[in-house]
């Protein structure tokens, strides 16, 4: 594993700089993040579990709809493509999109399938227990042939592409080939945050990203040191040949193989730790965002590190600006 040199507080600045000027598209699995918050203080007499008073509700977006509120908070221009349900919980989650400044809005409503929502319930800031409601299915052929004829225009005028892959049925392989050839036609990096059973369909991209569990799934073998980790790497760049390879690990960092270079290990900031909900999306948004503003790989995963330490250090999901970005670079 090879090491270079950190990024400096003026290059991290001018990065920052360039990254805000970048206009992407976000396309995948858009949900609604919605949580209850309360308080706990007795078992239920009608079963073992906590009787939570609920006391305040609040929604967001999420998944895809959390990457591009990280892109936002970066301070880059971001559509965004995907479906929802044609119901009460797609228009709250389209207009929390459009108040995140996320334009254009490709979001297709379909009538047999409805907006997947993940609610939290929290107790004294814990999470209790988390309640789903999805269609986690493949789009039916005529809708996802309405979200391929959006691509072009929606594409036109981007420097990036980021593919958010939750496994929720938007991004099928079909789709997955048509836009990136579409990409590679206008000249747009991609970035891909890739789910183990589509990854042999995200060949050739600029930026592949998976975390250690999802890497030990396509490799069918376990990855648990960090000469395991850049083995692996090199391993997923000669399936896949993306130009740069991205294991992200956790509390180690992450481990980067670029195109043109041997795996380097990229280690986290020593930060407190809260809670990681939204590193993960923090990490390959701003990742994608740099590689797209022109920066050198080893410095694009080294600002996605410092995004993601912004992160953990808040309570939720959450999102890192630039001024949280170079604050952190003060301390």
């Amino acid at each position: 594993m090879s090491e270079s040199a950190p990024l400096g507080r003026a290059q991290l600045d001018a990065l920052l700089a360039q990254m805000a000027r970048v206009r992407t598209l976000v396309l995948g699995d858009v949900m609604l993040d919605t949580f209850i918050w309360g308080r706990a203080d007795r078992v239920s007499p009608e079963a073992p579990v906590l009787v939570v008073r609920a006391e305040r509700d609040s929604q967001m977006p999420g998944g895809a709809g959390n990457v591009v509120r990280c892109l936002r908070a970066l301070g880059a221009q971001v559509g965004v493509a995907g479906v929802v349900g044609d119901d009460a919980d797609g228009a709250t989650l389209a207009r929390l999109l459009a108040e995140d400044g996320a334009d254009p809005l490709h979001l297709l409503p379909a009538a047999d399938r409805p907006t997947t929502v993940k609610t939290r319930i929290l107790a004294g800031g814990q999470q209790v227990v988390r309640v789903d409601r999805e269609l986690a299915q493949p789009l039916p052929a005529d809708l996802s042939a309405q979200l391929d004829a959006l691509l072009r225009p929606a594409l036109t005028g981007c420097q990036g592409l980021l593919l958010s892959d939750y496994d929720k049925g938007v991004l099928q392989p079909a789709l997955i080939d048509r836009v990136l050839a579409l990409a590679a036609e206008l000249g747009v990096r991609v970035a891909v945050n890739a789910k183990p059973h589509l990854a042999g369909h995200y060949g050739r991209v600029d930026l592949l990203t998976v975390n250690r569990v999802e890497a030990e799934a396509i490799l069918d073998r376990r990855l648990p040191t960090l000469d395991d980790v850049a083995a692996g790497a090199r391993d997923l760049a000669a399936r896949l040949e993306p130009r740069h390879t991205l294991i992200t690990l956790g509390p180690e960092g992450a481990m980067l193989l670029a195109h043109d270079g041997e795996p380097q290990l990229v280690p986290a900031l020593p930060v407190q730790v809260y809670d990681v909900a939204g590193a993960g999306d923090t990490t390959v948004a701003a990742a994608h965002l740099a590689l797209c503003a022109g920066a050198e790989p080893r410095a694009a995963i080294e600002v996605a590190m410092r995004a993601a330490a912004v992160v953990v250090r808040k309570r939720s999901v959450a999102t890192a600006s630039p001024d949280e970005i170079l604050a952190l670079a003060e301390e």
